[in-house]
């Protein structure tokens, strides 16, 4: 759920996601479902190593996978080096709720 870009950055999120199931070859793993959804980036490095690396081959895949099990994101762009985020998609704080049922798959 990665892209391998030139200079590493945030990407592979997925919006509005109902239910997950993130399982390893044998099958084990894990099912999420949300309600109403959620949002879900799943990786094989954190988001600190994410932000430290310079190049792809500075993330080294660990012996684990990272979930990020997220009520909402800002939107994408940051004005570095084009438009910023456009108003509607700005992250606002505001009272909100998210349920999630966690499941271990075998």
């Amino acid at each position: 759920m990665q892209t391998p870009y030139a200079y590493p950055q945030e990407n592979g999120h997925r919006s509005d996601v109902r239910w997950a199931d993130i399982t390893a070859d044998g099958g084990e793993g894990l099912h999420v479902e949300g309600d109403p959804v959620f949002g879900l980036t799943v990786r094989r490095w954190t988001s600190e190593q994410l932000e430290n690396a310079r190049h792809p081959t500075d993330l080294h895949p660990a012996d684990r996978t990272w979930i990020n099990l997220d009520h909402g994101v800002h939107g994408a762009g940051s004005a570095s080096c084009g438009p910023g985020v456009q108003e509607k998609y700005w992250l606002r704080p505001v009272p909100a709720s998210l349920r999630l049922v966690l499941a271990a798959r075998s």
